[in-house]
């Protein structure tokens, strides 16, 4: 990173980096800043348009607890892939069924739902306090409970020495302001968060992409900077009781353009291709979304229509259930359900007889077995939904 590469604005407040000649730190410009979204406005609009279609189709859906299961384990599962991580959504719910597996991916699973924990932790923060929950301590918060399980990690702890992004100071891409200058960016930011400037409050989408640019542009921890500025998106949505958002599969398709365009910001102040990709992710993670809803209620009557049971069999309920958590045991089911062992046992074979479960494994003990039709929807069709709204036909 070279300071005539930075935006005058940047240079002119860059801070030399003590003993590392030549380099210099970055400060970002303390929000709120002047963000052109010149050859944006369409974008903006047809997001709000998405979202708000995404809110009435999930008005109208049974199951949208079980929806947003599923939704969150991919999300944490795309979000740590970003990061380097190798455990596939499959991975994940075998790793929360048997926690003691020897796979392979067995550490990588372990970090992967950290990720859903710190989710799930945050939502109950936000969704108590809605925005005066978005707080520098839900911030710390969210990085104890994702790096908890990391060896020489610092969870939850602000950086107290220079970072940077890349392989070394010299050929960093990007290095992050210093660390005495944290306190008062992140007083800034949790401002931000908070929205308590004037009446001048700019839409979610942007308070949201602005939001995560910000943090990432700090860079506050040693580690998981990216998890964190990831999961912020939906919780900021869900501070406004709006449904949240989940962009890390769409983010992760475009990786290397994503890494760009928050360099552009960063370093040049160029907002255009950040806010670009960002509205293209959240119109195509809303009608995603929305298609995947559709697709498990017309899957959920095939079921219906191909499996005759009494109204008091337990199999209903289990179709149901598979519609967020698509891997199974007898044992568990027995026990969410309340029913015997036997009974559970006797549905998931029928379910099986009738190709909507299949076992995992033939391992006699704790078989698992999985809804291969539920969690073929889930992650197909991401790269199809991110290229149409990349193509914004009929605009």
């Amino acid at each position: 990173m070279r300071v005539s590469d930075l935006h005058p604005t940047l240079r002119a407040t860059a801070e030399p980096v003590p003993g590392r000649g030549g380099v210099f730190a970055v400060v970002p410009v303390l929000l709120p800043q002047s963000v052109d979204i010149s050859g944006c406005e369409a974008l903006f609009t047809q997001a709000r348009f998405e979202h708000d279609q995404l809110q009435a189709e999930l008005g109208q859906y049974p199951h949208v607890g079980l929806l947003l299961r599923m939704l969150n384990r991919r999300e944490a599962v795309d979000s740590s892939q970003i990061e380097g991580t190798s455990t596939g959504y499959d991975d994940l719910e075998l790793y929360e069924i048997d926690r003691h597996s020897e796979s392979e991916a067995v550490n990588d699973s372990e970090v992967t739902l950290a990720y859903v924990t710190a989710f799930h932790w945050g939502l109950q923060e936000v969704e108590a306090r809605e925005r005066e929950g978005l707080t520098l301590d839900l911030i710390t918060g969210i990085h104890a409970r994702l790096m908890d399980s990391q060896p020489d990690a610092t969870p939850g702890v602000i950086r107290d020495r220079q970072n940077f992004i890349g392989r070394n100071f010299t050929d960093a891409r990007y290095v992050p302001p210093p660390a005495a200058m944290l306190p008062g960016l992140l007083e800034n930011l949790q401002r931000f968060l908070q929205w308590d400037f004037d009446d001048r409050e700019p839409s979610i989408f942007l308070r949201t992409a602005v939001a995560h640019v910000q943090f990432e542009a700090i860079h506050p921890f040693l580690d998981g900077n990216g998890r964190v500025g990831r999961l912020l998106l939906p919780l900021m949505f869900a501070a406004e009781h709006e449904v949240p958002i989940h962009l890390a599969s769409f983010l992760k398709l475009r990786r290397d353009d994503y890494y760009a365009a928050l360099l552009d910001v960063q370093m040049r102040l160029n907002w255009q291709p950040w806010l670009t990709l960002y509205l293209e992710c959240v119109i195509a993670s809303c009608r995603h979304t929305r298609q995947l809803v559709q697709n498990c209620m017309r899957l959920r009557a095939e079921w219906a229509s191909n499996i005759r049971v009494r109204s008091d069999s337990v199999v209903p309920r289990i179709l149901d259930r598979l519609l967020g958590s698509p891997y199974v045991t007898v044992n568990d089911l027995a026990e969410q359900l309340n029913v015997s062992f036997p009974a559970a046992n006797n549905a998931i074979q029928r379910l099986v007889e009738h190709g909507v479960l299949r076992p995992v494994s033939q391992q006699r003990r704790n078989r698992v077995f999985f809804a291969h039709q539920v969690t073929n929807l889930l992650m197909t069709g991401l790269d199809a939904a991110l290229q149409a709204a990349q193509e914004r036909p009929g605009w």
